[in-house]
């Protein structure tokens, strides 16, 4: 297929994305594939945020000296990591079962699953390793500043409507502005491990390449297309901000309907209830438990359904991007492309990876 720029390929990845959820749409399979979409994307960044509760140790250990409290402390944040490390994992995994459903319109994410063991294996672990370490560069100085945080405001606070003071104001006013900062760096973070996983994951589910040949080939797309890969970057945050907004629009839509349909049927049934004599709390309970499972189901069913959604728009856009890069990702898309859609003609690309029956 051709080389297509980053405006280009939002088009065919539009196309793409209906065809995989909406043609044909089948509640449970669309769903199945939107929840496999979403909960992919939940593997796209690693944060160690349970090892937050570890800078409470000192403040325990003063409090406990014999250490107790420390040992509750670690024994929790060891498990909430290996929970968190395990579903991670699991969700890794998912993204490489995902990247093939895109790319192959398949319908079943037990065969995709089967396929990518050990190219997933290797690719959490690096995410994990590269999550932690900018855990690491950002605790180093947060923490003391946390800490000092944290004595500022006990000596400063104002007590029985006193006014604040004005080291208390500034303490605030610091404090907020150092968070968003660190939602900046955090964002930026997980804007470059989305454009990772777009230019490296490829190289490892196709070919099982080693990290170091996907990376040389992902720094060589860089170097070749600087300004290509800084408008897809830019572009793709254009099109997830307005995909979210677009998703939510339909979630809130979607939220309405459903409570405006429950809202006559509860009146109908509760009608039907109060001519049979039910009691009440009878009512009222029955009204309680049916509207809380009905509120959950909403919430799951849409939220998974919308952002998987757009995940799936996501991935596609990367897929058609990269597409004319690499011949072999190119070649994968044509062949699972229906004859019905307008094919892309196969000239001259610039050399992202070649086949593997060249030499590279």
């Amino acid at each position: 297929m051709r080389i297509l720029s980053a405006t280009e390929a939002i088009s065919p990845a539009i196309a793409r994305t209906k065809l995989i959820l909406f043609k044909p749409f089948r509640l449970g399979r669309t769903w199945k594939l939107a929840a496999t979409g979403y909960l992919s994307g939940s593997a796209s960044t690693f944060l160690p945020l349970p090892l937050v509760y570890l800078a409470f140790i000192p403040i325990v250990w003063h409090d406990h000296p014999a250490g107790s409290g420390a040992a509750i402390i670690c024994s929790a944040v060891a498990v909430m990591m290996g929970i968190y490390i395990f579903i991670f994992y699991l969700c890794s995994r998912l993204r490489f079962a995902f990247f093939d459903i895109v790319l192959n319109r398949g319908e079943f994410v037990a065969p995709a699953w089967r396929k990518y063991g050990s190219q997933s294996r290797k690719w959490t672990l690096f995410k994990i390793a590269l999550g932690t370490f900018l855990f690491v560069l950002l605790a180093i100085p947060l923490i003391p500043l946390i800490r000092h945080f944290f004595v500022v405001f006990d000596k400063t606070q104002p007590f029985n409507g006193q006014d604040p003071s004005p080291a208390f104001a500034a303490a605030l006013f610091t404090i907020y502005g150092t968070l968003f900062l660190v939602y900046i760096v955090i964002g930026l973070f997980a804007l470059a491990n989305s454009l990772l996983s777009d230019f490296v994951v490829p190289s490892l589910a196709l070919e099982d390449t080693s990290l170091a040949e996907a990376f040389r080939r992902a720094g060589r797309l860089v170097r070749n297309e600087p300004g290509a890969v800084f408008v897809y970057a830019l572009m793709k945050a254009v099109v997830f901000l307005v995909g979210g907004m677009a998703s939510a629009i339909f979630f809130y839509i979607f939220l309405f309907v459903v409570v405006l349909v429950a809202s006559i049927l509860g009146f109908v049934g509760y009608f039907i209830l109060h001519l049979l004599h039910v009691p009440r709390e009878v009512m009222v309970g029955l009204a309680i438990a049916v509207g809380f499972l009905l509120y959950i189901s909403t919430i799951f069913y849409g939220t998974f359904f919308a952002s998987g959604t757009l995940y799936t728009l996501t991935e596609s856009y990367a897929l058609y991007f990269l597409g004319g890069r690499y011949p072999l990702l190119g070649d994968l898309l044509d062949r699972s492309t229906p004859p019905s859609e307008p094919m892309t003609p196969p000239p001259n690309y610039l050399a992202y990876a070649t086949p593997p029956n060249e030499s590279l």
